[in-house]
């Protein structure tokens, strides 16, 4: 654990959640976001939060020049107690865990032009529910070319592996959960002139699920759900003054599965598109708002069915009381569903995570989110509940930080699920989580 020339521990400084198995995030609200729409960081482009979220020290003391290059060293050590790691009703099974969290990050200097690699592993141990043991990692190379003063061209390209947690949404209850790899690929072009802006995106996401056991009867293999995803993404605003933007943010997708029929016979190719509209503010110097609201629609090829939305987001950092940080995390979209019986789910996912300074050393941090998935059946079946799952996560924790290198803090986090049809494989359970999280930064 030691970066030359510094040896020590640091508590990640946003709001942190525990080890909720199988799952590299930062917080409850933006774990919650990420479960379900997961995105992936490319400068100035229209993204929600990385995984893991970009590094934003701007401490002198953490860093290590690489020529023309900084690179960010960083390594946690997470370990605590998970008293329902399957996520099921009573009786339950507990869980001590180790989770193991490397990360190194290499950032350009230059004043022109950006170039940034990230790599970054999450590996966790569960001694007495060795299936839930995972191991999960991030590749990712993006940049920006800046091409003239106000014009550029961003791109990114990843390889990344997760695990599907039990008791979040959408997934299929399995001894041992599916992983999921995926390849991103995504270029954008970014204008300005005067105070009229717009951003041209375009971006292929390729997934492969893997099963290690046996899911319900319900649920569709990983063969099934192998897909590639595109999007075409265009954003163009105005800014109305030095502090307030406005934006219109229509885009198109296409999902295209590599079995033309899934094991229930489904063929679940489809279109889509977004339109929406929202507004940027910057409140001061630490406080950035985004918001946007508008409507979604997915329309399956051989169904003829279409689902509807109305979509909706919040993000951005609110720091009007110096002591305290607020994050919100609010987001709605339309969700592939990895069961036989519904085509889709439309997840709404609300929460705020929290940095608070007690008194130097000392913070406090946590969070809370709520997330609903409302399931769309597929056409045509007999004995379909309808069906909506509930989940709700909380955490709190202290943090003892006396410089930027060093901190040490505990971590309590709540969760519970619940379904309106638990009978057909509906979430119902709640779980506790107590951990004790070391980070070791340069």
């Amino acid at each position: 654990m030691i970066w030359s020339p510094v040896v020590g521990w640091a508590l990640l400084s946003c709001a942190v959640s525990v080890a909720h198995a199988q799952v590299d995030t930062s917080s409850p609200a933006w774990q919650t976001l990420d479960q379900q729409t997961p995105q992936l960081d490319l400068p100035d482009a229209s993204t929600t939060a990385p995984v893991p979220t970009a590094r934003s020290d701007s401490s002198n003391e953490l860093g290590i020049r690489v020529g023309a290059f900084t690179l960010y060293p960083e390594i946690s050590l997470l370990t605590g107690y998970d008293d329902n790691v399957f996520a099921t009703p009573a009786p339950t099974s507990g869980s001590s865990f180790v989770v193991v969290r490397p990360q190194f990050e290499l950032r350009s200097d230059w004043i022109r032009h950006q170039v940034r690699v990230l790599a970054y592993g999450d590996f966790g141990a569960y001694p007495s529910a060795s299936t839930q043991n995972y191991q999960n990692y991030l590749l990712q190379a993006d940049g920006k070319l800046d091409i003239r003063y106000d014009m550029s061209a961003t791109g990114l390209i990843a390889l990344r592996r997760s695990t599907e947690a039990l008791g979040t949404p959408n997934v299929s209850f399995a001894q041992a959960p599916t992983v999921a790899d995926s390849l991103p690929v995504e270029l954008g072009f970014n204008h300005r002139f005067n105070r009229l802006f717009y951003q041209l995106t375009v971006s292929a996401t390729k997934y492969w699920f893997y099963d290690y056991s046996t899911i319900i009867s319900f649920g569709l293999p990983s063969s099934s759900r192998n897909r590639t995803e595109y999007e075409e993404r265009f954003r163009v605003g105005y800014e109305i003054s030095d502090n307030l933007s406005v934006f219109l943010a229509p885009s198109i997708n296409q999902r295209v599965y590599v079995d033309s029929l899934n094991i229930a016979g489904q063929q679940r190719d489809s279109m889509g598109w977004v339109v929406n509209a929202g507004a940027t503010w910057i409140l001061g110097p630490k406080s950035t708002l985004e918001a946007s609201v508008g409507t979604a629609r997915q329309s399956y090829t051989m169904q003829g069915t279409t689902t509807s939305a109305l979509i909706f987001s919040i993000t951005g950092t609110w720091n009007g009381y110096e002591p305290l940080t607020l994050r919100p995390a609010i987001n709605r979209s339309i969700n592939e569903s990895a069961l036989t019986n519904y085509e889709n789910y439309v997840s709404t996912v609300a929460g705020v995570d929290f940095t608070y300074d007690i008194h130097f050393p000392w913070k406090a941090v946590g969070g809370i989110s709520y997330n609903q998935a409302d399931y769309t059946q597929v056409p045509g079946l007999a004995d379909v509940n309808p069906r909506t799952d509930t989940f709700i996560k909380a955490s709190i924790g202290l943090l003892y930080q006396v410089r930027p290198e060093y901190s040490i803090g505990p971590i309590y986090e709540y969760s519970q699920g619940s379904s309106t049809d638990p009978a057909a494989g509906g979430p119902q359970f709640t779980r506790n989580m107590f951990s004790i999280r070391l980070v070791a930064k340069r």
